[in-house]
């Protein structure tokens, strides 16, 4: 399950529409609506019904899981972009004759 697609899963399920999604991920409605189309087809299922937009059984299902996987994926990545020892310091000195 890719985290991008679930990122933008969660953003169309809280937002109610693909078009308000796809502005708040500074993207566009079918870069969106294509991206749930590949998570629909990886879980084999669907997620949302289009018109209105609301989440299925399986979809409602995936969004209680996502919060937290989410935040696990950027807790992982926060520590492991932390530097390992004590943060370098750097100096800079200025002078003039």
């Amino acid at each position: 399950m890719d985290p991008h697609l679930l990122r933008t899963f969660v953003s169309v399920a809280h937002c109610g529409s693909f078009s308000d999604a796809a502005h708040q991920l500074g993207s566009t409605q079918s870069a969106v609506s294509q991206q749930i189309a590949t998570l629909e087809a990886d879980l084999r299922t669907p997620l949302l019904t289009r018109r209105p937009v609301t989440l299925t059984t399986a979809g409602a299902r995936l969004l209680e899981h996502a919060g937290p996987l989410l935040r696990r994926l950027d807790a992982a990545r926060a520590d492991v972009e932390r530097p390992a020892g004590p943060a370098a310091v750097r100096l800079a000195l200025g002078a003039s004759p």
